[in-house]
């Protein structure tokens, strides 16, 4: 598969992701877009297998947003 197809598939991944954890937490899309994508960077830099780094930072984003929303009550 070409480079440009495999970013498109891991850009349209990201966004279904983000798009879901936003639906799920009822938080803005572009908060969540943002934290998710500092996130699958902290991951990337020591990362020697990527192939489960969104499925890692989605796992993250996920906990800290619900650490976020259980200190707001």
């Amino acid at each position: 598969m070409p480079a440009g197809d495999q970013e498109n598939l891991a850009a349209a991944r990201d966004r279904s992701v983000t798009e879901d954890l936003a639906r799920e937490t009822g938080i803005e899309h572009s908060h969540v877009k943002e934290l998710y994508e500092l996130e699958l960077a902290q991951l990337a830099v020591n990362a020697k297998v990527r192939g489960f780094l969104s499925v890692l930072a989605c796992r993250n984003v996920r906990m800290a947003l619900r650490q976020k929303s259980a200190h707001t009550y």
